[in-house]
Protein backbone atom coordinates (compact mmCIF):
# COMPACT_ATOMS: atom_id res chain seq x y z
CA UNK A 1 0.00 0.00 0.00
CA UNK A 2 2.88 2.37 0.77
CA UNK A 3 4.37 1.78 -2.70
CA UNK A 4 1.08 2.69 -4.38
CA UNK A 5 0.75 5.93 -2.38
CA UNK A 6 4.35 6.89 -3.16
CA UNK A 7 3.70 6.41 -6.88
CA UNK A 8 0.59 8.60 -6.69
CA UNK A 9 2.50 11.36 -4.87
CA UNK A 10 5.26 11.26 -7.51
CA UNK A 11 2.76 11.44 -10.36
CA UNK A 12 0.99 14.43 -8.81
CA UNK A 13 4.21 16.32 -8.11
CA UNK A 14 5.52 15.91 -11.66
CA UNK A 15 3.27 17.19 -14.45
CA UNK A 16 4.65 16.90 -17.97
CA UNK A 17 2.70 18.12 -21.00
CA UNK A 18 4.04 17.02 -24.38
CA UNK A 19 2.75 17.84 -27.87
CA UNK A 20 4.16 19.13 -31.15
CA UNK A 21 7.60 19.53 -29.59
CA UNK A 22 6.28 21.52 -26.59
CA UNK A 23 6.96 20.42 -23.01
CA UNK A 24 6.05 21.79 -19.58
CA UNK A 25 7.86 20.42 -16.53
CA UNK A 26 6.52 21.22 -13.07
CA UNK A 27 7.64 19.62 -9.80
CA UNK A 28 10.58 17.82 -8.24
CA UNK A 29 10.84 14.95 -10.69
CA UNK A 30 14.52 15.26 -11.56
CA UNK A 31 13.76 17.53 -14.54
CA UNK A 32 14.38 21.25 -14.14
CA UNK A 33 11.18 23.24 -14.00
CA UNK A 34 10.49 24.99 -17.27
CA UNK A 35 8.43 25.44 -20.40
CA UNK A 36 9.87 24.46 -23.79
CA UNK A 37 8.02 25.39 -26.98
CA UNK A 38 8.58 25.34 -30.73
CA UNK A 39 7.29 28.00 -33.11
CA UNK A 40 7.60 28.79 -36.80
CA UNK A 41 7.86 32.37 -38.00
CA UNK A 42 6.79 33.37 -41.51
CA UNK A 43 7.68 36.29 -43.77
CA UNK A 44 6.44 36.91 -47.31
CA UNK A 45 9.01 38.16 -49.78
CA UNK A 46 9.04 39.04 -53.47
CA UNK A 47 11.73 36.96 -55.24
CA UNK A 48 14.73 39.05 -56.25
CA UNK A 49 16.14 36.77 -58.96
CA UNK A 50 14.98 34.36 -61.67
CA UNK A 51 16.45 31.03 -62.64
CA UNK A 52 16.09 30.18 -66.33
CA UNK A 53 16.30 26.65 -67.70
CA UNK A 54 17.14 26.53 -71.42
CA UNK A 55 18.19 23.92 -73.96
CA UNK A 56 20.16 23.97 -77.19
CA UNK A 57 19.10 21.09 -79.46
CA UNK A 58 20.14 20.13 -83.01
CA UNK A 59 19.41 17.19 -85.32
CA UNK A 60 22.13 16.28 -87.84
CA UNK A 61 23.15 13.36 -90.04
CA UNK A 62 25.96 12.27 -87.70
CA UNK A 63 26.36 12.49 -83.93
CA UNK A 64 29.62 14.42 -84.07
CA UNK A 65 28.09 16.97 -86.45
CA UNK A 66 25.09 17.38 -84.13
CA UNK A 67 27.35 17.91 -81.12
CA UNK A 68 29.48 20.40 -83.02
CA UNK A 69 26.42 22.46 -84.01
CA UNK A 70 25.14 22.41 -80.43
CA UNK A 71 28.54 23.61 -79.22
CA UNK A 72 28.44 26.50 -81.71
CA UNK A 73 24.99 27.64 -80.56
CA UNK A 74 26.01 27.19 -76.91
CA UNK A 75 28.90 29.61 -77.49
CA UNK A 76 26.41 32.13 -78.88
CA UNK A 77 24.29 31.66 -75.74
CA UNK A 78 27.30 32.24 -73.47
CA UNK A 79 28.36 35.32 -75.40
CA UNK A 80 24.83 36.74 -75.23
CA UNK A 81 24.65 36.16 -71.48
CA UNK A 82 28.06 37.79 -71.00
CA UNK A 83 26.87 40.87 -72.93
CA UNK A 84 23.82 41.01 -70.65
CA UNK A 85 26.06 41.06 -67.56
CA UNK A 86 25.43 37.47 -66.43
CA UNK A 87 28.48 36.15 -64.60
CA UNK A 88 29.97 32.84 -65.79
CA UNK A 89 29.55 31.47 -62.26
CA UNK A 90 25.77 31.84 -62.70
CA UNK A 91 25.70 29.63 -65.80
CA UNK A 92 25.68 25.86 -65.20
CA UNK A 93 25.42 23.01 -67.71
CA UNK A 94 22.92 20.45 -66.40
CA UNK A 95 23.28 17.84 -69.13
CA UNK A 96 24.82 17.06 -72.52
CA UNK A 97 23.40 14.24 -74.63
CA UNK A 98 23.37 12.82 -78.15
CA UNK A 99 20.96 10.09 -79.27
CA UNK A 100 19.67 8.55 -82.51
CA UNK A 101 16.54 10.17 -83.96
CA UNK A 102 14.09 7.66 -85.44
CA UNK A 103 11.17 7.75 -87.84
CA UNK A 104 8.60 5.01 -88.51
CA UNK A 105 6.55 4.12 -91.57
CA UNK A 106 4.56 1.00 -92.35
CA UNK A 107 6.58 0.44 -95.49
CA UNK A 108 10.05 0.80 -94.01
CA UNK A 109 9.41 0.33 -90.29
CA UNK A 110 11.71 2.13 -87.86
CA UNK A 111 14.89 3.71 -89.14
CA UNK A 112 17.46 6.25 -88.01
CA UNK A 113 16.98 9.64 -89.67
CA UNK A 114 19.72 11.45 -87.80
CA UNK A 115 21.15 12.21 -84.36
CA UNK A 116 19.83 14.71 -81.82
CA UNK A 117 22.36 16.44 -79.60
CA UNK A 118 21.32 18.63 -76.69
CA UNK A 119 22.86 20.75 -73.97
CA UNK A 120 20.75 22.06 -71.09
CA UNK A 121 21.69 25.09 -68.98
CA UNK A 122 20.49 26.66 -65.75
CA UNK A 123 21.10 30.40 -65.66
CA UNK A 124 20.64 32.58 -62.59
CA UNK A 125 19.51 36.12 -63.43
CA UNK A 126 20.24 38.00 -60.23
CA UNK A 127 18.27 41.08 -61.30
CA UNK A 128 14.68 39.79 -61.48
CA UNK A 129 13.52 42.87 -63.39
CA UNK A 130 15.91 42.00 -66.24
CA UNK A 131 14.81 38.37 -66.61
CA UNK A 132 12.29 39.03 -69.39
CA UNK A 133 14.87 40.88 -71.47
CA UNK A 134 17.35 38.04 -70.93
CA UNK A 135 14.81 35.51 -72.22
CA UNK A 136 14.06 37.64 -75.30
CA UNK A 137 17.77 38.08 -76.07
CA UNK A 138 18.48 34.36 -75.73
CA UNK A 139 15.63 33.41 -78.06
CA UNK A 140 16.77 35.95 -80.64
CA UNK A 141 20.41 34.78 -80.45
CA UNK A 142 19.78 31.03 -80.34
CA UNK A 143 17.10 30.93 -83.02
CA UNK A 144 15.46 27.59 -83.84
CA UNK A 145 18.15 25.66 -81.96
CA UNK A 146 17.21 27.15 -78.58
CA UNK A 147 14.22 26.52 -76.32
CA UNK A 148 13.29 27.99 -72.93
CA UNK A 149 12.20 25.11 -70.69
CA UNK A 150 11.06 27.04 -67.62
CA UNK A 151 11.62 30.11 -65.46
CA UNK A 152 11.71 29.98 -61.66
CA UNK A 153 11.54 33.04 -59.40
CA UNK A 154 14.02 32.55 -56.56
CA UNK A 155 14.98 34.32 -53.36
CA UNK A 156 18.64 35.02 -53.94
CA UNK A 157 19.19 37.00 -50.73
CA UNK A 158 16.88 35.84 -47.93
CA UNK A 159 18.69 37.74 -45.15
CA UNK A 160 16.06 40.42 -44.50
CA UNK A 161 13.14 38.01 -44.83
CA UNK A 162 14.81 35.52 -42.50
CA UNK A 163 15.24 38.24 -39.87
CA UNK A 164 11.54 39.08 -40.09
CA UNK A 165 10.66 35.39 -39.82
CA UNK A 166 12.90 35.06 -36.72
CA UNK A 167 11.14 37.99 -35.08
CA UNK A 168 7.80 36.33 -35.82
CA UNK A 169 9.00 32.93 -34.54
CA UNK A 170 10.26 34.33 -31.22
CA UNK A 171 7.06 36.34 -30.68
CA UNK A 172 4.95 33.24 -31.33
CA UNK A 173 7.13 31.13 -29.02
CA UNK A 174 6.79 33.63 -26.17
CA UNK A 175 3.01 33.87 -26.66
CA UNK A 176 2.70 30.09 -26.55
CA UNK A 177 4.88 29.81 -23.42
CA UNK A 178 2.88 32.55 -21.69
CA UNK A 179 -0.33 30.69 -22.53
CA UNK A 180 1.02 27.52 -20.89
CA UNK A 181 2.14 29.51 -17.86
CA UNK A 182 -1.31 31.06 -17.48
CA UNK A 183 -3.00 27.66 -17.78
CA UNK A 184 -0.76 26.25 -15.04
CA UNK A 185 -0.96 29.38 -12.89
CA UNK A 186 2.81 29.88 -12.83
CA UNK A 187 5.07 32.78 -13.81
CA UNK A 188 7.36 32.68 -16.82
CA UNK A 189 10.93 33.07 -15.61
CA UNK A 190 14.35 33.58 -17.21
CA UNK A 191 15.21 32.36 -20.69
CA UNK A 192 17.17 29.09 -20.59
CA UNK A 193 18.00 28.54 -24.28
CA UNK A 194 16.92 29.21 -27.86
CA UNK A 195 17.73 26.81 -30.70
CA UNK A 196 17.11 27.58 -34.37
CA UNK A 197 15.82 24.33 -35.84
CA UNK A 198 15.40 25.41 -39.45
CA UNK A 199 16.11 28.53 -41.47
CA UNK A 200 16.15 29.50 -45.16
CA UNK A 201 19.20 29.35 -47.36
CA UNK A 202 19.80 31.71 -50.23
CA UNK A 203 18.56 30.81 -53.71
CA UNK A 204 15.56 28.65 -52.89
CA UNK A 205 13.61 27.45 -55.87
CA UNK A 206 10.05 28.73 -55.88
CA UNK A 207 6.97 27.88 -57.89
CA UNK A 208 7.36 27.85 -61.67
CA UNK A 209 6.35 31.12 -63.29
CA UNK A 210 4.73 31.45 -66.67
CA UNK A 211 6.56 33.42 -69.33
CA UNK A 212 4.12 36.01 -70.66
CA UNK A 213 4.36 38.09 -73.82
CA UNK A 214 3.24 41.69 -73.49
CA UNK A 215 3.83 44.29 -76.21
CA UNK A 216 6.36 41.90 -77.81
CA UNK A 217 8.39 41.86 -74.56
CA UNK A 218 8.58 38.95 -72.14
CA UNK A 219 7.49 39.62 -68.55
CA UNK A 220 8.30 37.25 -65.68
CA UNK A 221 5.67 37.43 -62.94
CA UNK A 222 7.48 36.99 -59.63
CA UNK A 223 4.63 36.53 -57.15
CA UNK A 224 5.64 36.02 -53.51
CA UNK A 225 7.29 33.26 -51.52
CA UNK A 226 7.17 32.32 -47.87
CA UNK A 227 10.39 32.34 -45.86
CA UNK A 228 10.14 30.38 -42.61
CA UNK A 229 12.27 29.99 -39.49
CA UNK A 230 11.53 27.44 -36.75
CA UNK A 231 12.88 27.87 -33.22
CA UNK A 232 12.77 25.95 -29.95
CA UNK A 233 12.83 28.07 -26.79
CA UNK A 234 12.87 27.16 -23.10
CA UNK A 235 11.99 29.37 -20.13
CA UNK A 236 12.25 28.68 -16.44
CA UNK A 237 9.05 28.92 -14.44
CA UNK A 238 8.68 30.53 -11.04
Amino acid sequence: MRKINAAIVFAVSALVLVGCGDTVNVGDNGVSQGITVQATGVADVVPDAVQVSLSVSVVAEANDVALSQVAATAEVVRATLEQLGIDAADIATQSVSVNPEYSYTEAEGQKIVGYRASQTFDVLVRDASAAGAVVDSLVAAGGANLSINATYPVVNDSTAAAQAARDDAVAKARAKAEEYAELLEVELGDLVFLTEISAPTNITIGAKADVMAESALTVIDLGTQEVTVTVEVRWQID
